[in-house]
Parts: C-alpha cells; sequence; structure tokens
C-alpha cells in the first residue's frame, strides 16, 4: 500500500475543497493510503475522519490576488515558518506520492519538491486555475508547476493546452457524488426557477444573473431566482450589498437569496434551470455538473471550460461570453417549452452519471499515480 499526501491551501464550502475530497474518498484504499493537509480545521477535517482518512493541519495559505502590499509582505514573512512545518510533516509521513490541489499553493509545492528530490518520491499538481491576475504572476505560478511537477493534473482541456508542452499533463474533470446529488422526487412540485450558486465575488458574474432574471421576469410571469451564494473572506462588503441592492431591485420580491450551505443538493432540487454567467476564464464548472446530476439544465456562455461541463443542446445551452440579451432568449425559450425542458432534466442526470461521477474521476487520477509509480 502507498501512502499519498494530499495538500490543501483552502479549507471552504468552495469546489477545490469539495472536488479534493470527492477524490480522496473514492480512492481505492487497498493500494493508497491517504494522509490530508488543511490549513485550517473548520469545514472539511470531520467529514476525512469520518471516512477514515488522518488530517493534519499546517498553517498554508494560498497567494491572493490583491495589490495589498502589506499582505504580501506577511506572505513572505511567514513562508519560512510554513514551508519547515510542511517538510517536517511529510518527513515523518513519508509518502510515495505528494499530491498538491491547486497552483497557488507554491509554499507547499517547494516543501514537496525537496522531499521528492531526496526520497525519489512523486509530485503531483492538480491545477484548478485557469484566469490568475495579473498575467506576470500567471506565468510565474504556472512556469513553477511545469518545473516542479512530476505530473499535472488539470480539471479541463483549456487548461490542459497551457501545460501541453510538458508532455506530463492528464486532464481529468471534477467529480460528483451521484448518490448524494440526486433528482427530486418524481411527481415533486415544479416551479419557474431559475438558479444560481457559488462564492459570491465579482469574478463569479452574479451580477449577470440578476440582470438576465430582471429580463427574463418581464417575459415570463411567476419566474423566481434563487440566490445560494458563499460570501468569503475579504469578499463580505460585496457580497451584503448585492444581496441589498437585488433584494431592493423590481425583482426583489421574486428573489430568494440564501446563504451558502454544506447541504448545496437541497437546494438544486428547487431549481428548473441552473444559470451560471461569470466574468472570467473559469477552468471549470462544478456547480453545473452537481445541477445536472440533480436533473436541472444548465444556462452558461462559451467562457473556459464550461462548455465541457454539459452537451450544448441535449443537457443545456451555451451562449456566446458576454451576450446577456442571448442567454435571457434562451431562459426564456426554455422555461417557455415545459416538455423540452423536461427532456433535458432526464438527459442531465445521465451525462453527470456517464462522464462526472466522483468514482470515475478518481479512478483517472490513480492511473496517473500508477503511471508517475512506474516510471
Amino acid at each position: 500500500m502507498k501512502r499519498i499526501v494530499f495538500v490543501s491551501a483552502t479549507d471552504e464550502l468552495g469546489g477545490s475543497d469539495s472536488s479534493l475530497f470527492e477524490l480522496v474518498r473514492c480512492l481505492d484504499r487497498e493500494h493508497w493510503e491517504p494522509h490530508v493537509v488543511l490549513p485550517g480545521d473548520l469545514v472539511h477535517g470531520d467529514r476525512y475522519r469520518r471516512i477514515g482518512v488522518p488530517v493534519h493541519v499546517v498553517p498554508l495559505k494560498k497567494l491572493k490576488n490583491t495589490a495589498n502590499l502589506a499582505w504580501h509582505l506577511a506572505y513572505l514573512l511567514r513562508a519560512p515558518a510554513r514551508v519547515l512545518r510542511m517538510a517536517r510533516l511529510l518527513a515523518r509521513l513519508r509518502p510515495a506520492i505528494v499530491h498538491v490541489n491547486t497552483s497557488v499553493e507554491l509554499l507547499a509545492g517547494f516543501a514537496a519538491r525537496r522531499y521528492c528530490d531526496r526520497t525519489g518520491a512523486g509530485l503531483v499538481w492538480h491545477v484548478r486555475e485557469l484566469d490568475l491576475r495579473p498575467r506576470v504572476v500567471e506565468r510565474v505560478v504556472f512556469g513553477i508547476v511545469e518545473r516542479w511537477a512530476d505530473a499535472i493534473v488539470a480539471i479541463s482541456s483549456p487548461l490542459g493546452r497551457r501545460f501541453a508542452a510538458s508532455g506530463r499533463v492528464r486532464v481529468v474533470h471534477n467529480g460528483v457524488d451521484l448518490s448524494r446529488f440526486a433528482p427530486r422526487p418524481a411527481g415533486a412540485r415544479r416551479g419557474l426557477v431559475l438558479g444560481w450558486m457559488g462564492r459570491v465575488v465579482p469574478i463569479k458574474g452574479v451580477e449577470n444573473v440578476l440582470e438576465l432574471f430582471a429580463r427574463v421576469r418581464l417575459r415570463v410571469p411567476g419566474t423566481s431566482l434563487l440566490v445560494v451564494g458563499l460570501s468569503t473572506a475579504g469578499s463580505e462588503a460585496y457580497a451584503n450589498d448585492l444581496q441589498a441592492r437585488a433584494l431592493a431591485s423590481p425583482c426583489g420580491s421574486d428573489i430568494d437569496w440564501r446563504r451558502g450551505t454544506s447541504q448545496p443538493e437541497s437546494a438544486y432540487v428547487g431549481m428548473d434551470l441552473f444559470v451560471h454567467l461569470p466574468e472570467f476564464e473559469e477552468p471549470f464548472g462544478r456547480t453545473m455538473i452537481e445541477a445536472q446530476a440533480c436533473g436541472v439544465p444548465v444556462l452558461t456562455w462559451r467562457r473556459g471550460g464550461l462548455a465541457e461541463t454539459l452537451e450544448p443542446g441535449v443537457t443545456g445551452i451555451v451562449v456566446a461570453a458576454g451576450d446577456i440579451e442571448a442567454a435571457a432568449d434562451a431562459a426564456v425559450t426554455l422555461l417557455s417549452d415545459p416538455v423540452r425542458l423536461a427532456e433535458m432534466a432526464v438527459r442531465a442526470r445521465v451525462l453527470a452519471a456517464e462522464r462526472f461521477s466522483s468514482e470515475s474521476c478518481a479512478a483517472r487520477v490513480q492511473c496517473v499515480y500508477e503511471e508517475l509509480l512506474a516510471a
């Protein structure tokens, strides 16, 4: 049995943390012994322990897109102590593979590279970011990943192409737990409900969803909007202001704005059409997969790796990036055609099962481990 240490720079309800949990949960325990490193022990620690996975806390911190010099100075000042703690933990656990869960956790990557050079272990770097800003930071970070990693796992094809020249990249989509994300019971009430879920930050495009809803509501009376928004550190003021403006708008009485939840499946089953219109090159739409697994068709635009998460025209609709009017037209068309919407709902669940189950995605990552150890 080979030991793997998974390193995460965050412990949140977000997509990268949820995707890592699904990967670890579905590992073949007869061949792999997983350990997980988290920067804290508030959200996912108990979840890992419940499935028998040891958790180690090292206060790592991912790079942040900010011009605040004080933040970067504090990051640099604390870096040596964090690297040392990570190095000591790896020396004690002696894994055959170190799996770093995000490209912006360079401190753990540095400690892992030194450990692997000394012991012959393999370093797998899971890249989940497609649009780092400013661009010079993206070039530096991706260059480090390409240089240090023995194998790179990219969560979508556009992201994989960034590392194609290395010859060490494999594209493996994120997986979802199909037993958890399941369609609503047959015969349950269906209404005209648009839905969105995610972190309430400017790049996620919640304002685009609100604008689309205002247009759809005028053309399809009775439509409502369900927003499940997670307010993260540093974005609280923006999230609170956006929520207040949305609820005070002429459409406010038809908006159900809820806090982020550790049970998103309970919200998806109340939606008829999931809408995701981000303002950046999102590498992969995990929430779109979760929605489809719950039998909810999706509407998005062609940006980053989002188009890979659905079958256009069959499980959802893809429109040109930035074209709110086209997105509104597509939403109106679907909401006005319950037969087609129902057909898409069935196909969405099938697509999630065929392409994005946690088990199949974890199996593909395990193939990367096996190839790396064999080499």
